[in-house]
Order: C-alpha cells, then sequence, then structure tokens
C-alpha cells in the first residue's frame, strides 16, 4: 500500500499547482502490494530517473562548493521506488570547526534537494580519516 500511497502523493504534487506536500492514506481489503510489483507502472511515469544520474549528479554539486576538499563517496537510495535519499561522505580543511561543517553540511544538504526535484533527503557526513599533514603532525609531537 505504500507504493501505491507514494505514486499517488507525487502525481498530486507534480500535477497540482500550489500543492507542496500532501499526504495520501490509502486502504484495500485482503490486498498485497509489493513495491517491486507496482515499479513498472513507476517506471511509466513521465520522468525517470537512474541511481547513477542522481550520484554522478550529487558528487558534481558537492564538488563545485569551495569548501569541499572532496566528495569520497555519494549514493543514492531509492524510497518506496519513487522519492530519492542521498547519503554523501566529503572531507572538509582539517581546520574547520564543528560549527563550520554543521553550517557546510546544512548549505550542502539544500543544494543537493534544490539540486534534482526526485532527491527528498539528501545526508551529508564527514570523513574525518584523513591524515594530518605532517608539519602539524610534529609540531602536536614536540609540544
Amino acid at each position: 500500500m505504500r507504493a501505491v500511497e507514494e505514486r499517488i502523493r507525487a502525481k498530486i504534487i507534480s500535477d497540482v499547482d500550489g500543492v507542496l506536500d500532501v499526504d495520501v492514506k490509502a486502504t484495500g481489503e485482503d490486498v498485497v502490494f509489493c513495491p517491486l510489483m507496482t515499479a513498472e507502472e513507476v517506471a511509466e511515469m513521465e520522468h525517470k530517473i537512474s541511481a547513477t544520474e542522481v550520484e554522478e549528479g550529487g558528487r558534481k554539486v558537492l564538488e563545485n562548493h569551495p569548501d569541499v576538499k572532496s566528495v569520497e563517496g555519494v549514493t543514492a537510495h531509492f524510497l518506496d521506488t519513487v522519492t530519492v535519499r542521498v547519503d554523501a561522505n566529503i572531507r572538509v580543511d582539517p581546520n574547520t570547526t564543528v560549527l563550520q561543517a554543521n553550517s557546510l553540511a546544512k548549505e550542502l544538504r539544500k543544494l543537493l534537494e534544490e539540486s534534482n526535484e526526485d532527491i527528498e533527503q539528501a545526508n551529508i557526513f564527514l570523513d574525518l580519516n584523513m591524515e594530518r599533514p605532517t608539519e602539524n603532525r610534529n609540531k602536536v609531537l614536540s609540544q
């Protein structure tokens, strides 16, 4: 039922001007719906998108931001065969504060969600496994 609700919700939002969100609840008697069975109908929707397209587009958005040093990974997760969640792992300057990183993550989430109408949610993860530059490591060790 969830897949049917999501398809109807997406159709209403795309077809009715001025609708930002809609709550759809479907009921049925002794009917079992499998998202994989409804995927064929969803594929017939006007605009189709692949995980690769979402991931490549997300990577470009992130790589173009001046505060992102590198993009370690972008993964698209399809939710109920209709909407997409994007998880991205990035590296930033090791001297970036937690406050700055939070602000950057908020900005990047918004950029990703605005870059593709199929992205319902974006998550930004900081990859903190980067080695520190040698000169900084030596300073710390000599103190």
